[in-house]
Order: structure tokens, then C-alpha cells, then sequence
């Protein structure tokens, strides 16, 4: 009987043993926090540890998650020590391979790690900033939708190595997700739509599932597995009434920050969003009572870099009170001046009430720029970095910051045509 109960003890020792010794979060963790890794103050490392097999899964598949082991570093808190995760290459047109320098998505509660957290969060994106000559714009217009207080994610810069060897400097940025949406958000989500390039608010574009059509479901799919809530927003944006629109548009989205975020991204000359030619790098998040906020992404296309020339340091500036807009490649692929710009915003510029709320949020977010010291804190990225970047860079982020005043300029003209005071 002793020898069956030390048995049974034995047993479950180990069986104790091999759950914990399975679960990913480390003591380490106690002594790091998110302030650690989404701090415009200072630079966290990363270190990827990648297998040969998810190497050639990554190489073959690039977009599907695979299994790898991942440690963060920050000179204040240690190591995390290492963390099993999910990983999988991020980009369209900005995708490289696993050889160059791609950016990464991660999953902490991936497939056999379902549960599994790391402070707190599911998933972390890496940037790796190829679309971003300066190194500062993306980190900036986060930094600045958040200053006036729009619901944007939080950003932090970060050394990353694959397998030991360094690829360069990254963005990590906060990854929209429930997590996020539960710290910006009191009411419950109903869901978190992703918009696909140069698709809208069109009839029909309500169709597929949370894995396809032109609005995927990142989040709320399996609680409410349709798209009603879409539909709606869809058919409030074909109201061909103006009136009608303007007071529709006010029960189901929160009017209120949507046109403080048309207004944000037409300052920071973010033509690649919602209000710009590719009606692009946004989401839609709907509450239980179906009242959308768009939430912003994908902000490296901004600031007037002029990546379609080889000329360094020349501006870029578009139209911010038009219906169409061009952006620096559309003669190449277009062939077109300019494209039509989301439908929403073409609308609220038809309708009085809404373009001057529209203008009147413009003249605030322009002064927020000089009263945030928005051109200090890009100074200040730029330093944080400066040993880091090339003297393109050095050149790009000294161009950007005088892009702003530039910029500032335009505002107020158009603000005095416009008869806004």
C-alpha cells in the first residue's frame, strides 16, 4: 500500500512537473511591463529562435503561423526568458521574405498555446519599416492619434534578430484585438472589421465570411457569426438624402471621432487610409448596439515622403478638402491624376454641416501639433534612433519635421478659403 501511494504521489509530481514546465509565461516577467515595450523612451530587443522546418514553413508559407520561440530584452527589466509562440510574415506589397527583412506577427496563444499570454497580450506586430525611409513617420502619427485622444495603437521601437543575427530596427506595434479593444472601449464589441484596399462602404460588400470579402473579421465572428451590422453601415452610406445621411451617420458611428480621424489623417498626409485615393488601412469596430468607430493602421505612408521619385527630401502634399485625390504612384498605376476618396468623407464634404466640422477639426489638429510638440517628439524618435539610421534616414527625418510646419502652412490657407476662423 506505501509503495502504491508513493506511486500515485510520484505520478502526479510529475504530471505537475510537465504542466508547468509546458506553460510559457516566466518569472522573468514579474519584473518587465508593457511600458517596457511601448515606450517611444527607449529600444527593446527581440530574438527570434526559428527551426529549419518552420524556416522552409515561413519560406513556402509565409502568411500561416508556425511554431517558433521568441525572448525579449530590455536593458531596465532582463529577459523574459524564452516564450513558445505562433509566427507568420506580414505585408502585401511590403512583404519579404524570411532572407531579407520582413515584418512578423506574433501569437503567444497560438494552436498548442491556446490561453497563453504575455503580459497580458495574445499577439504583438513587428514592423520592419522598409516603407518608411525615415524611421519615424509610423511611430509619430500613432504617437499623435493618441495625443488627441482617438483610439490608436501604442508603439515602441525594437531591435530584431532571427536565429542571432540582427535584421535591423523594427516598430513593435499594439495589435488591435480584443485585448486592445476591451482598453480603449467601456461597451462590449460586437466586432472588429479589417478593410481591404480600395474597397468601401458599397452595397454588397457585406458578403463573405469573417475570412473573406472586402471587410474581414479580426474579432466577433464566433459570438455573432454575420455581417448585419456591416449591411447597416453599408446602407447608411448609400442615404442618397444629405440630411438624412448626416443624422444616420450619427446613430450608427460615433460621428464625433470619425471626422477628427478624417481630419488627422488628411494633416499627416495619410493617403494610404480611409479619406485618401486607396481607401485603405483602417478598421471598423462595432459595438452591441452596432455603433461603429474607425480605429487607424498602417501609418508609414505619411508625412510627405515622396517615395515614387529617386529625389531625397522632395515633399509630397494632397488636396485635403477634395473628393479625389492623387497619390505618388497613381499616374504609374492608374494611369489616372487622381482616384476617388472613401465615400463617407466625398459625402461629408457635399454636406455643410459635416465639411465644416470636418475643416473646423483640422484647425485643431493643426494647432494640437504645435501645442503636443509634435515636431519635438519627432526630434526626440530621431535621436533615440539616430545610431541606427542611415544618413538617408538622418535626411528624411529632418525633412519630415519641416514638413509639418509646411503643412501647417496649407491648413491655414485653406482654412481662410474656406472662411474657417
Amino acid at each position: 500500500m506505501k509503495v502504491n501511494r508513493l506511486r500515485i504521489v510520484w505520478t502526479m509530481l510529475l504530471a505537475l512537473s510537465f504542466v508547468t514546465s509546458s506553460v510559457t509565461v516566466q518569472p522573468a516577467f514579474a519584473a518587465q511591463s508593457l511600458g517596457d515595450f511601448y515606450n517611444s523612451n527607449r529600444i527593446h530587443s527581440v530574438y527570434f529562435t526559428i527551426d529549419n522546418t518552420s524556416v522552409n514553413n515561413l519560406n513556402q508559407k509565409p502568411k500561416d503561423y508556425t511554431g517558433a520561440r521568441v525572448e525579449f530584452r530590455t536593458d531596465t527589466s532582463g529577459s523574459s526568458g524564452l516564450i513558445d509562440i505562433g509566427l507568420r510574415l506580414k505585408g502585401s506589397t511590403s512583404l519579404e521574405k524570411l532572407s531579407g527583412r520582413p515584418s512578423f506577427k506574433i501569437k503567444f496563444n497560438w494552436k498548442d498555446f491556446k490561453g497563453n499570454r504575455f503580459l497580458g497580450l495574445k499577439a504583438m506586430t513587428l514592423n520592419s519599416l522598409t516603407q518608411d525611409t525615415s524611421m519615424i513617420h509610423e511611430a509619430t502619427a500613432y504617437q499623435f492619434y493618441n495625443t488627441l485622444g482617438l483610439p490608436a495603437s501604442k508603439t515602441g521601437f525594437a531591435k530584431v534578430y532571427v536565429n542571432g543575427t540582427l535584421k535591423g530596427l523594427y516598430l513593435n506595434v499594439e495589435t488591435p484585438d480584443d485585448i486592445f479593444l476591451s482598453k480603449r472601449f467601456t461597451t462590449p464589441t460586437q466586432h472588429l472589421y479589417e478593410a481591404q484596399a480600395f474597397r468601401d462602404l458599397r452595397p454588397g460588400n457585406d458578403s463573405g465570411d469573417d475570412t473573406n470579402g472586402a471587410y474581414l473579421v479580426d474579432e466577433g465572428w464566433k459570438t455573432t457569426p454575420n455581417k448585419l451590422d456591416l449591411r447597416k453601415l453599408i446602407e447608411v452610406a448609400s442615404i442618397s438624402s444629405p440630411a438624412t445621411w448626416w443624422a444616420q451617420l450619427g446613430v450608427y458611428t460615433n460621428r464625433t471621432l470619425l471626422i477628427k480621424t478624417w481630419a488627422v489623417e488628411n494633416f499627416i498626409g495619410h493617403w494610404d487610409s480611409y479619406s485618401g485615393p486607396i481607401v485603405n488601412n483602417h478598421f471598423w469596430r462595432s459595438d452591441d448596439k452596432g455603433k461603429f468607430t474607425m480605429i487607424p493602421w498602417g501609418l508609414d505612408q505619411t508625412f510627405g515622403e515622396n517615395r515614387a521619385t529617386p529625389v531625397l527630401g522632395d515633399n509630397y502634399f494632397f488636396t485635403m478638402d477634395t473628393k479625389d485625390a492623387p497619390y505618388p504612384w497613381v499616374k504609374i498605376v492608374n494611369k489616372k491624376d487622381s482616384l476617388p476618396r472613401g465615400l463617407l468623407f466625398q459625402k461629408c464634404l457635399d454636406y455643410k454641416p459635416c465639411k465644416t466640422e470636418y475643416l473646423t477639426n483640422l484647425k485643431l489638429v493643426s494647432e494640437k501639433a504645435t501645442s503636443s510638440k509634435l515636431t519635438a517628439y519627432m526630434s526626440s524618435a530621431a535621436k533615440l534612433i539616430g545610431s541606427m539610421s542611415s544618413s538617408n534616414a538622418a535626411a528624411e527625418q529632418t525633412r519630415s519635421i519641416n514638413w509639418v510646419k509646411l503643412q501647417q502652412a496649407n491648413v491655414a490657407a485653406l482654412l481662410k478659403k474656406n472662411g474657417i476662423k
